[in-house]
């Protein structure tokens, strides 16, 4: 077992997560362990170990237990040190894709502007659309990742980050944010 062994996240859908570490490969009895008492978590339907892979598949309900929870559970389980983080540096390979999705969002909100007037900008109708999407969630009882207070959570903290208490009525178009023109 590495000394510095840590839990790599290899895929995961709301409800389902596989796992690797190398403990789970190099001692099959600490994953086959890990895999038994993670499945008797709450909310836990299944944990099961395969180790020619060093993995572990959970299937769980997310209404239940949100994966944060289960991540934790299974570092201090399999006595991991934390989860590893992929250090690719792939995106260095094309460093103008933020300006791209800054150009995208600045064409979308000048259209948003433009069709209503000036009346709605995306730095409204983002938090909006998260928060009614919370509040429906809510209304509704479908209660899952992500969950509803985390869209509220998002969409208040959005709308404060880009609506500043500066004062100012006018917001002219920087290199990294939209044109808001609030005179009209």
């Amino acid at each position: 077992m590495s000394v510095r062994d840590r839990l790599r996240l290899v895929s995961h859908y709301p409800g389902r997560l596989r796992v690797r570490a190398d403990v789970f490969h190099d001692h099959p009895e600490i994953g086959e362990e890990v895999a038994r008492v993670v499945g008797e978590e709450p909310g836990v339907t299944s944990a099961k170990a395969t180790a020619l892979t060093g993995s572990l598949l959970v299937t769980y309900d997310p209404r239940i237990i949100q994966l944060p929870k289960l991540v934790q559970t299974l570092i201090r389980l399999g006595g991991l040190h934390g989860i590893a983080v992929d250090e690719s540096d792939a995106w260095r390979d094309h460093p103008d894709q933020g300006r791209r999705v800054r150009a995208a969002f600045n064409a979308a909100n000048d259209a948003l502007l433009g069709g209503s007037r000036g009346a709605i900008d995306m730095r409204t109708l983002l938090p909006a659309a998260l928060a009614g999407t919370g509040v429906a969630l809510f209304l509704s009882g479908r209660r899952r990742a992500p969950e509803w207070y985390d869209l509220l959570n998002w969409a208040l903290q959005m709308f404060w980050n880009v609506n500043p208490r500066d004062g100012g009525n006018e917001r002219s178009r920087g290199e990294d944010g939209p044109r808001i023109d609030r005179s009209a």
